[in-house]
């Protein structure tokens, strides 16, 4: 037995069989039980109903003879009838309990007992016995000496209307019942049937099980058992190292999804096999290679801070020269004046234009390297459109280029700095003035777009110059490079564009399609008074911010509900990792679950 067990919990078929065949007999047992329950009360209903209507034609058929009181008419129709096959007895008690008449001679004449069955259904309520004797009460089964089933049917015997006015009758009209008609039914045939039909019943069930464990067998041999046993074969082959190994698709089912999954496993594994080998074989030169690679990173983060270092000292250059190159520039201008003409009026003239060149440029490099205290205050862009577009109409004008200002949709205002960002975008439009030196449209357009689940407020500016070279395009906000010809610029207008941009929170993008000309876009963050009046960040976050003002934050105090595109993992800017250092992942902040989460704008990703 022990065995047979360890046998059968080793093998999925058979676990399979065990359990769909008990799953079946269950099935099966309860529907057998259920049709043979049903059945027997169905053939018990219509027995009830047919010896109902037997007693009834025996009642119709003595009323006569009870009309006429003919005692032999009756005791002639009780024996006739009580001779066919299955009816076992018939007898009629008056309102007394005496047997009046019966199939069995030796009954006539006895009192019942007012306990038996045939009274009381009357006698529960003499008064009413129509409404107490129902149908369910009007017969009972019962088991005799030899074992039979025996049904009692009992019908009561009303005085009606043609009885009480019958000149030979002695029952007064207000008595309801005459008497009680009982009848005596074998049960024999019902048995029989009952038998018969759960033999059929039985015979049929084992039938069905047999067949339906045999096709199940079938079904799950051919398309389970058959596949998952080519499938442990191949299984057993990679585990001793045979990697290359492809099993057959034998459907599209999820037997077929296996098959397949296996097949891309072992190429996967052979795959990765194969690289290995290759690894091992170059890893020194893995090795040498990720060494120079470390090198050259090492290198650029040397190369930043070298320019961090440079940018730092080039400002305090910028103010120690600004002032010698004014005096400087200040006596060439008095010089100027007091020449009336020669090569020295000409060589004062070229002095002045340097100087004026070299004041630009310091003027550039001052303005990238100080801190600039901003102030942030409700602003429409339009109104910065405008001031930038009035500050450079004349030059526009000059130079044969048409501005054209456009609005895409309702664009509500954002907090700006009006002086700053007014001289960022005058970067760009600038810019869009030199590409173009023989004429054209520069077109300004103002919208909303959402990005990073808030909206942010964007100003572009395009022209119709040559564009922006694709290896340039990633170079072009650094500092001091430019794409102008030398003594055209500084280099230093995109990178101040950039820095204003990002000190609002926002960023700057660059295109340039092939073939068309270049497109600058300011990026604002935009949240509306409802927003910003709700919890902010800081507050939910307890980080202190706004009790100690040493805690420096740029989210704080303006952008505490849109922090993740200010200062954390969503920014496009500057980097500021305050907030991201805080969470390490804005999707996993609790402040981003309470407000990003809520209600994310139309078309965010």
């Amino acid at each position: 037995m022990d065995n047979l067990l360890q046998r059968i919990n080793r093998s999925l078929p058979a676990k399979l069989i065990i359990t769909i065949a008990l799953l079946l007999i269950v099935g099966v047992a309860i529907s057998c039980v259920t049709l043979i329950i049903n059945g027997r009360n169905t053939l018990m209903r219509y027995t009830v109903d047919h010896i109902a209507s037997s007693s009834e034609l025996v009642k119709r058929s003595i009323h006569y003879g009870m009309l006429t009181f003919d005692r032999e008419s009756i005791q002639r129709i009780i024996d006739s009838i009580a001779s066919k096959e299955n009816i076992l007895g018939i007898r009629i008690f008056d309102s007394r309990g005496e047997i009046f008449f019966s199939s069995s001679s030796e009954e006539i004449g006895r009192l019942v007992d007012r306990s038996s069955f045939a009274c009381t259904g009357c006698h529960s309520d003499p008064e009413k016995p129509s409404a107490t004797l129902t149908a369910d009460k009007q017969w009972v089964i019962y088991e005799d000496r030899q074992g039979n089933d025996i049904l009692t049917f009992v019908d009561p015997i009303f005085n009606d209307v043609s009885c009480s006015t019958a000149d030979c009758h002695v029952h007064p009209p207000e008595q309801r019942v005459l008497g009680v008609l009982e009848s005596d039914f074998s049960l024999a045939p019902l048995n029989e049937v009952v038998r018969s039909q759960i033999v059929d019943t039985v015979v049929f069930a084992l039938l069905f099980m047999v067949f339906i464990s045999l096709l199940l067998y079938f079904v799950l041999r051919r398309f389970v058992l058959n596949p998952l046993t080519v499938l442990a074969g191949a299984m057993r082959r990679v585990g001793r190292g045979e990697l290359i190994q492809t099993v057959p698709v034998p459907s599209p089912d999820e037997i077929g999804l296996l098959a397949e999954t296996f097949n891309e496993m072992t190429r996967e594994l052979e795959i990765a096999r194969e690289k290995e080998k290759t690894w091992t074989e170059t890893l020194e030169e893995e090795v040498e290679r990720k060494t120079e690679e470390l090198k050259k990173s090492r290198d650029r983060l040397i190369h930043a801070e070298k320019l961090a270092s440079l940018g730092r000292l080039t400002a305090d250059v910028a103010h120690e020269v600004r002032n010698p190159l004014m005096s400087i520039g200040g006596f060439a201008r008095r010089l100027n004046k007091c020449l009336t003409g020669g090569r020295e009026k000409q060589y004062a003239e070229i002095i002045i234009g340097q100087v004026d060149r070299l004041e630009s440029i310091l003027r550039d490099v001052l303005t990238f390297s100080r801190g600039v205290q901003y102030r942030f205050e409700k602003r429409h862009p339009e109104k910065i459109i405008a001031t930038a577009v009035e500050r450079y109409k004349h030059l526009s004008t000059e130079l044969g280029i048409t501005i054209r200002v456009r609005s895409e949709g309702s664009v509500p205002p954002v907090l700006i700095d009006e002086e700053q960002a007014v001289e960022a975008l005058g970067n760009l439009v600038v810019n869009g003035m030199d590409a173009m030196p023989g004429g054209g449209v520069l077109t300004i357009t103002v919208g909303t777009e959402p990005l990073n689940m808030i909206t942010y407020v964007y100003i572009r500016v395009e022209d119709q110059g040559q564009g922006i070279p694709e290896d340039e395009l990633p170079y072009i906000f650094e500092p001091f490079f430019s794409t102008k010809e030398i003594g055209h610029g500084t280099g230093l207008g995109l990178s101040i564009t950039r820095k204003i941009i990002e000190e609002h929170g926002g960023f700057i993008k660059a295109e340039s399609p092939p073939g068309k000309g270049a497109a600058f876009s300011l990026y604002f963050p935009y949240q509306s008074d409802e927003e910003a009046a709700k919890t902010p960040c800081w507050e939910l976050m307890q980080c202190g911010r706004d009790r100690d003002a040493s805690l420096k934050c740029p989210a704080y105090p303006h952008f505490g509900r849109i922090c993740w595109v200010v200062a954390g993992t969503f920014c496009e800017g500057k980097i500021q990792g305050t907030f991201a250092q805080k969470s390490e992942d804005c999707q996993r902040c609790r402040f981003f679950h309470l407000v990003a989460k809520k209600k994310r704008p139309a078309g965010s990703s």
